[in-house]
């Protein structure tokens, strides 16, 4: 083993050099070859055998002493090594006891430099080592594998050129395969800058669709190929895109503008659409240049009078256009208008009480203005409660009592007062005070009043109670134990009616009011009975005479009785006639009877009682002589 630090050899394996203590390398940790393959095998330990003896190492001063430059050794000078080509299987067929060496081993012989200077010789040793390897000569297949590396690197220089780079795409997209958005975008601005449109609006549809499958929207490009349909003469579509690009981008007012400039060059009804799209567009993007437009091209918007606000009178509503142009107008807050609406006329619109929406526009062709709001209060003025100038209390003889509007109402003419004494509430039906006292009937009785003015505005009601107790004392309401004769209506069966009355003549199935079960008709010479099914078994619901002599009406009442000795048997407040001829009789809890005059002056009394949340109704009709004509009595459900 040769150290390379001192030159020392030893004929041992060694792992540290015994003579300057540096650390060998063992021959299977690199590639033996070059001079030092040469002075560590066979043939160099048989040289140093038969040479002179190396001389003896000058004492050293320390364990790993450094030789000087000057110090020098005896040892052999690294040879060529290299082997033609050839020669190798030469040498390793040769034999050195058959011959002369052959020429590979001729040229690994060499002298000794008995004076090489150690520190050259390990230089010379450092800078041979790769000495012993294969002769420099064309090596094809090094050759060959370069060339392949630079044809993979063109190769991959060219790939990555063509699906890295913008340059590279672009090419891709004039070639028409597939590329990138963005180089389909800037080759479709190319085409179209040439005038080529068609093929312009396929790169910008396709640069498009690959968007939309990212998730992109390039506003920019798609305003462009907007412009490109308009150059083909593709208007909706151009219109439908941008529409599109607004919907998306509300703040974008390219589109907006586009989008109106087609609406307007069409014309007609799409002017309409474009007065409409303006205002959408001042109130997403808020450019003022919008609402000019807007205004320049609309009709104005109409004008009414008298202005919105709170009145306490009926108004008349006036419309006008200055332009000249229709109005339509409506209160609804749903309608569309104009059509939906209502065409202002010169006689204009009469607002009663109430509160109104206004909501009109002029209309010129298929413009229509934007529209006028308004909002009117009708809130008429209501009167004051009437006074009476009698005070509640209990009375022994007769008493009258007047009536008076309300303290703010008194130099009012239009007021009017209706009043009751039969304890009806007071109505339009009910008599009107003409400035008379009021002679109050016998008995408890409650004056009840109410005022009306001008705008037909009610009062509260005036609600007074008396006690009169002089005679005659008041008769009874007609009830329960009024009958004709001793039928009892709802009650009587139709097989007693019969035993009474015999069967008479049927007419068949008939549905008095209020009836939802079977019911049928029985004639007599004097008259008509009804029956109905009830709980399986049929019985009377209803009886009716016109003649005398078989059958009396209740409290002996008679057919060809006056109208005085009806009402005589009765409860009556002595109310007088209303304006339209009718008159209470009374009002209770449970019962009411009035008279009502009929069309040919005929009179029908009629008297009611409740019975189990039911009406039992009695009427006498009195002819146009004043006698009675017919009595009826019957249950109603």
């Amino acid at each position: 083993m040769l150290c390379p630090k001192c030159g020392f050899y030893s004929e041992k394996e060694e792992n540290v050099c015994p003579e300057c203590g540096n650390i060998l390398r063992q021959a299977s940790d690199f590639r033996q070859r070059g001079a030092q393959a040469i002075r560590q095998g066979k043939r160099a330990r048989e040289a140093a055998k038969t040479k002179q003896p190396r001389p003896a190492a000058e004492p050293m001063t320390g364990k790993h002493r450094k030789p000087t430059r000057q110090e020098t050794v005896k040892m052999p000078v690294v040879q060529d090594t290299r082997v033609l080509a050839g020669e190798e299987e030469e040498w390793k067929t040769g034999n050195e006891d058959s011959g002369p060496a052959p020429a590979f081993e001729r040229r690994r012989r060499t002298v000794y430099d008995e004076e090489a200077d150690e520190s050259t010789a390990m230089r010379y040793l450092a800078a041979h080592e790769d000495y012993g390897s294969a002769p420099h000569l064309v090596n094809w297949v090094k050759i060959s594998i370069f060339a392949i590396l630079i044809v993979i690197l063109l190769l991959g220089g060219g790939w990555f050129f063509i699906n890295r780079t913008d340059a590279g795409q672009r090419f891709l997209a004039r070639m028409g395969k597939d590329a990138t958005s963005v180089a389909l975008w800037a080759v479709g601005d190319e085409q179209l800058n040439r005038g080529e449109i068609d093929k312009a609006i396929e790169s910008f549809e396709k640069a498009r669709k690959k968007d939309e499958a990212e998730g992109v929207i390039d506003v920019d490009g798609l305003l462009t190929l907007g412009s490109a349909y308009e150059a083909a003469g593709m208007t909706d579509k151009a219109a439908d895109l941008y529409e599109e690009i607004y919907t998306q981008t509300p703040s974008r007012t390219e589109a907006y503008v586009n989008h109106i400039r087609i609406l307007q060059n069409k014309g007609g009804k799409d002017l309409a659409k474009a007065g409409d799209l303006m205002k959408l567009a001042y109130e997403k993007t808020g450019e003022k240049t919008f609402l000019t437009q807007r205004t320049d091209l609309l009709p104005a918007p109409p004008e009414v009078k008298p202005i919105a606000g709170y009145y306490e009178t009926k108004k008349t509503l006036v419309f006008s256009s200055y332009q000249g142009y229709d109005v339509w107008f409506t209160f609804d807050d749903e309608a569309k208008l104009p059509y939906e609406g209502q065409k202002a006329t010169r006689e204009g619109f009469v607002l009663d009480e109430g509160i109104y929406n206004l909501r009109a526009v002029t209309v010129y062709g298929d413009l229509v203005s934007d529209e006028l709001k308004a909002t009117y209060k009708i809130i008429m003025p209501s009167p004051q409660t009437p006074r009476a100038t009698l005070a509640p209390n209990t009375y022994k003889t007769s008493q009258r009592v007047r009536l008076k509007p309300g303290l703010d109402d008194e130099n009012d003419t239009s007021i009017t007062i209706y009043y009751t004494v039969d304890g009806s509430t007071p109505d339009s039906d009910s008599p009107i005070y003409d400035g008379e006292p009021i002679l109050l009937p016998n008995g408890w009785v409650t004056l009840k009043a109410i005022a009306v003015n001008r705008y037909r505005k009610l009062s509260n009601m005036l609600e007074i109670k008396y006690k009169i107790e002089a005679n005659p004392k008041p008769k009874s309401a007609f009830d329960s134990e009024d009958t004709v004769d001793k039928l009892k209506i709802n009650q009587t069966s139709q097989n007693e009616f019969f035993s009474l009355y015999s069967q008479g003549t049927a007419a068949g199935a008939v549905q008095p009011e209020g009836f939802e079960t079977e019911c049928r008709r029985f004639d007599y010479p004097w008259g008509y009975a009804v029956m109905t099914l009830s709980k399986k078994n049929w019985v009377l619901v209803e009886v009716s005479f016109h003649s005398s002599g078989v059958l009396s009406g209740p409290r002996g009442t008679q057919i060809g009785d006056s109208e005085a000795a009806v009402v005589g048997k009765f409860r009556d407040m002595q109310q007088v006639e209303s304006k339209s001829g009718n008159r209470g009789l009374y009002a209770v809890t449970n019962g009411t009877g009035k008279i009502w005059l009929q069309e040919n002056n005929e009179k029908i009394i009629r008297y009611r009682y409740a019975v189990d949340s039911h009406w039992v109704q009695l009427e006498y009709l009195v002819g146009s002589s004043g006698t009675v004509k017919n009595i009826d009595l019957k249950y109603i459900p």
